[in-house]
């Protein structure tokens, strides 16, 4: 790679360059004078010969009439000095002068918006340093376009899917309330078999309600949070039989082993649910017919590690990397229409970091997947967050 220069290299250079250039123009003037001044002044030779002689100090200098040839010598290298002063400078300074515009340019594309372009590298390393600048600046803002392009994407097709979810029950509802209207439910027992509809789906209502609101308070940052002590075992223990009753309902099995004692943690009763929620909806959802959820704990260190594993299909190497990220899908074929809370993995993480604990996956593909929920546990001269 070919080293740069710097502009005071450029800035010395040149001053060097006129400095050489000019003493040439002096010694080139000089010449020239006194051939001329040979040449048109009788005698010429011997007086410069004089001349020479009285600058040794060997003798006295007597009256010349070469003063205007030196007068007119003089200002011939004066001008002759100062166009080449002229010309460097013009170079030196049009060669920037280029750069910076093309920088400016730049700038403006960036200031517009408009990112389709490269921005290349020069010979002058402040400069050059600058383009990479720019160039990283416009390299990162485009990265940044085309996630904020692809993540409106996803949040169009994310409220579609939510509109139809909540078509759905409310659809339902609106008929089962009219099948009440219209006498078709006749009978007292029908007509609470029909309340019954009509509350379980005003609950789907409200969970979709839930998750949008979530949703909403984590693209804006304000998502609120009510800490307690929370004892994890209890806690663990009543979610287990809720997740039990779900996983049967949905051919699976369902076990739990919460380890005896008190394990106290700084919680949100609510949000850690809804995250727990969404790890054992996901292994419902995506294992396979007939399989196995378990939901265990155990201490580990200074905290509490939660683990709900399934045996379902998994998730590949490439897209395990990413089931954190926003609007993330390992399966494009996947939509929030799938029965589940729809917080998504990407808010779970951000309600876990909120409580001070970590959570990652591991997953192998045709074996099912293990989530890992870990949490600080109190201690006694803590204090409530």
């Amino acid at each position: 790679m070919q080293k740069k220069t710097t502009l005071r290299q450029q800035f010395l250079r040149a001053g060097l360059l006129m400095l050489v250039l000019a003493l040439a123009m002096g010694l080139g003037v000089i010449v020239v004078v006194m051939v001329v001044f040979c040449q048109k002044v009788p005698d010429g030779e011997k007086f410069l010969a004089d001349s020479l002689a009285f600058l040794f100090g060997k003798e006295t200098m007597g009256p010349s009439g070469m003063v205007p040839y030196l007068v007119l010598a003089g200002v011939v290298l004066c001008l002759l000095v100062a166009g080449m002063c002229i010309l460097v400078t013009s170079r030196l300074a049009g060669k920037i002068t280029a750069t910076l515009k093309t920088l400016r340019r730049a700038a403006d594309n960036l200031r517009d918006g408009e990112l389709d372009f490269q921005i290349l590298s020069c010979d002058l390393r402040e400069l050059d340093e600058l383009s990479q600048s720019l160039e990283s600046v416009r390299q990162r803002l485009k990265a940044s376009a085309l996630a904020e392009a692809g993540a409106q994407e996803e949040r169009g097709l994310l409220m579609a899917n939510l509109s139809h979810d909540l078509r759905t029950p409310i659809t339902a509802i609106k008929g089962y309330v009219e099948g009440i209207q219209d006498g078709i439910a006749n009978t007292p027992e029908k007509q609470r078999h029909y309340l019954d509809i009509v509350y379980s789906k005003s609950l789907v209502l409200e969970k979709l309600v839930r998750n949008m609101s979530d949703f909403s308070e984590y693209e804006l940052g304000r998502m609120q949070y009510h800490f307690e002590y929370v004892d994890m075992g209890p806690f663990l223990r009543d979610l287990g039989e809720e997740y039990a009753e779900d996983a049967r309902q949905n051919q699976m099995t369902f076990t739990s082993q919460i380890p005896p004692g008190e394990h106290i943690v700084t919680a949100d009763r609510g949000k850690l649910k809804r995250v727990l929620d969404n790890l054992v909806s996901n292994a419902v959802k995506y294992g396979r017919p007939g399989g196995a959820i378990a939901l265990t704990a155990e201490e580990y260190e200074k905290g509490l590690v939660i683990q709900v594993s399934d045996n379902g299909k998994g998730i590949s190497p490439q897209a395990l990397g990413h089931v954190f990220d926003s609007f993330f899908r390992a399966d494009t074929a996947r939509t929030s229409s799938v029965p589940g809370s729809g917080l998504g993995l990407a808010i779970c993480r951000s309600i876990v970091e909120s409580h001070h604990g970590k959570i990652w996956l591991t997953s192998e593909e045709g074996e099912g997947t293990r989530a890992f929920l870990y949490l600080p546990l109190h201690k006694e001269e803590g204090v409530l967050l």
